[in-house]
């Protein structure tokens, strides 16, 4: 565990990692993702290398995978990286690019990097191996304190620009090519996601109504009930996310198929669980909506 000055409180341990107390101990006795030790009081200490991994994991979470997958990723690479391509020279091999860019407020360098990133190949490609294990290494570097808030909200703002701009500059489908409605339920504002599976989706053929964040459930229906899409996605990022979720479910599911994304897409009823490969997940709906159309 190293020394005493090395080691943390499980109060210390949740503020510099942002994970809860009690989803820490679940953490701990669901996945064993840590082993802390124990004082003769029997309070638990977690050393640096804990930290990370929970950081790691709670990134990891945060950025659409299940705890379990999560656990079993730090626990396979204690490094918590996620595969890259393997050509060195590729901007998909850069994941810690955003992170640096983050910290200096490049804003050239962070554009030129987006741009070069979505002009190389496959876009569900450059989503799953580039854009999200560089968004984990984001939050792992403001976890530490080597990116500051101001310094994530920036790269972040800045990859939600080029999204909306890669998705409006796609062509436009066909007529009579499948719909699909996208966006976040009331209150919820985690946008990236989203947005990120729509550009990949209408790059696959399907006409994408993007409805953003933040919509009520009246919204979410009356829409429905006018476009009648083939299918609606919505996206379950955070526990807090859930309720207004739910709420939307159990109201369009009547109407049309549901299909969720998210950390916690698994937690709701009623409707289809996407995965937690972003790009993946938007390739394969467009090839069964295309398939069946």
């Amino acid at each position: 565990m190293g020394t005493l000055a090395d080691v943390y409180t499980v109060g210390r341990t949740a503020e510099l990692t942002g994970v809860p107390r009690e989803t820490l101990r679940k953490w701990e006795q669901r996945y064993s993702v840590v082993a802390p030790a124990r004082t003769e009081g029997n309070y638990r200490l977690y050393d640096d290398e804990a930290v990370r991994r929970l950081t790691v994991m709670r990134d990891l979470v945060d950025s659409g995978w299940s705890p379990r997958e999560a656990a079993k990723r730090v626990l396979a690479e204690p490094t918590g990286t996620v595969s890259v391509l393997p050509d060195a020279d590729s901007p998909l091999s850069q994941l810690d690019e955003l992170a640096a860019c983050g910290e200096d407020f490049d804003v050239v360098r962070l554009e030129s990097l987006l741009d070069k990133a979505f002009a190389e190949g496959d876009l569900a490609v450059a989503v799953d191996e580039w854009l999200m294990p560089s968004l984990v290494r984001l939050g792992e570097a403001w976890q530490r304190g080597t990116v500051s808030v101001a310094g994530e909200h920036f790269v972040s703002a800045a990859v939600l620009r080029r999204l909306s701009q890669a998705f409006h500059q796609l062509p436009h489908p066909e007529d009579g090519c499948p719909r699909v409605m996208v966006g976040l339920a009331r209150g919820s504002r985690h946008e990236l996601g989203v947005m990120a599976f729509s550009m990949v989706l209408r790059s696959r053929g399907v006409q994408v109504t993007y409805l953003g964040a933040d919509l009520p459930v009246e919204s979410w229906v009356d829409t429905v009930r006018a476009l009648e899409p083939a299918a609606v996605v919505l996206a379950v990022p955070t526990v807090e996310d859930l309720p207004a979720v739910r709420e939307a479910v159990q109201a369009i599911a009547p109407r049309a198929r549901v299909l969720l994304g998210g950390a916690h897409q698994g937690r709701v009823e009623g409707a289809e669980p996407l995965g937690h490969r972003i790009g993946e997940a938007a390739a394969d709906l467009a090839d069964r909506l295309v398939a069946r159309g």
